[in-house]
């Protein structure tokens, strides 16, 4: 993802009469406008004095929306997201939620409009676009791209610590993993004879996404007694991150080796366009997990928070389920 411009710039004045219509959207010296405040240390490391108990809060990338809703709020406004991420009982409501960002930069004027107490930035924006976000409300910077990108448990904990409530994200930990404990157990045997999984994902034309288990979809999988593709691990082995993009005429290169293969989709098991694609390539057709019929949609290989997590366990019970009773 590319760092926002700062054509920014060119929308502080207009920011400055939205700011005047909308009211203090911060809190006074002494916190008695918006209540009481308190300090957090935020993914930069920066202070950030943030509501007590925040109200309005702005998400400006889906990876901050999800951990949000996951935690028992709803934000007032959100960064664009694309259609059918978003589970089915709440999509009503999120799609009524304003979006206030791009997937290059804020749009400052929306996000003054929704008078946000606190806004939740990926650390992805320069120090002039959050010194602008920091007119309008207290900006957390929560972790996107970096070393820790594979880490959505530790993004989910950097939220709650920016909502205050760091008590959550032990319950849905502890009810995640219980349930990793869960599907481990009761399919032990299934994944012993179908023990190398292999994850793709397609997002542009003719290639494909390889993950290594290093990567977020790794965490989900290989508690449950899978082990990972060694071509795949091989392939994103000097990468900065564990993952890359290939051409499809390495697939087979990539995760021939893998017993199940788990694809990229939405939460509705739906795939895009580029993996429908790959699929009608002969490489991808000859691979083992293809021949066997052991090829299943695991929903997306970008975790944003405990939702998707728990949407892949789903689909993954269901492939195991399906195996075994064959």
């Amino acid at each position: 993802m590319k760092s926002p411009s700062l054509s920014l710039a060119a929308g502080v004045a207009a920011l400055g009469l939205a700011l005047a219509g909308c009211g203090s959207s911060g809190t006074s010296e002494d916190g008695s406008a918006g209540g009481a405040t308190r300090t957090v240390t935020d993914a930069t490391g920066a202070e950030v004095e943030v509501p007590a108990e925040p109200e309005r809060v702005v998400t400006l990338h889906y990876a901050a929306t999800q951990p949000v809703y996951d935690l028992g709020f709803m934000p007032v406004g959100q960064g664009v997201f694309e259609p059918g991420i978003v589970p089915e009982d709440i999509e009503e409501e999120i799609e009524s939620v304003p979006v206030v960002a791009d997937a290059e930069e804020p749009k400052l004027e929306e996000i003054a409009k929704v008078e946000p107490d606190m806004i939740l930035a990926p650390n992805i924006y320069d120090e002039e676009v959050l010194a602008q976000l920091e007119d309008v409300a207290p900006v957390y910077t929560f972790t996107l791209r970096g070393g820790d990108r594979a880490k959505w448990t530790q993004r989910t904990e950097e939220i709650a610590d920016a909502l205050g409530v760091p008590e959550q994200v032990d319950e849905l930990q502890s009810e995640f993993q219980s349930r990793q404990q869960e599907i481990a157990d009761t399919y032990a045997d299934v994944i012993e004879d179908n023990n190398t999984v292999g994850v793709i994902g397609a997002y542009e034309e003719n290639s494909f996404y390889a993950w290594g288990e290093e990567n977020m979809t790794g965490t989900l999988l290989t508690p449950l007694g899978f082990t990972w593709s060694k071509q795949e691990n091989a392939i994103v082995e000097d990468e900065p991150e564990p993952e890359a993009t290939l051409s499809n005429e390495k697939i087979d290169s990539a995760v021939g080796d893998a017993d199940i293969l788990f694809i990229d989709s939405n939460l509705r098991a739906e795939l895009n366009p580029f993996m429908k694609d790959l699929q009608t390539t002969t490489l991808y057709k000859e691979l083992p997990a293809v021949r066997n019929d052991r090829v299943f949609a695991a929903g997306k290989n970008t975790v944003a928070g405990y939702t998707d997590a728990n949407y892949t366990l789903d689909r993954v019970e269901e492939a195991l389920q399906g195996i075994q009773e064959k």
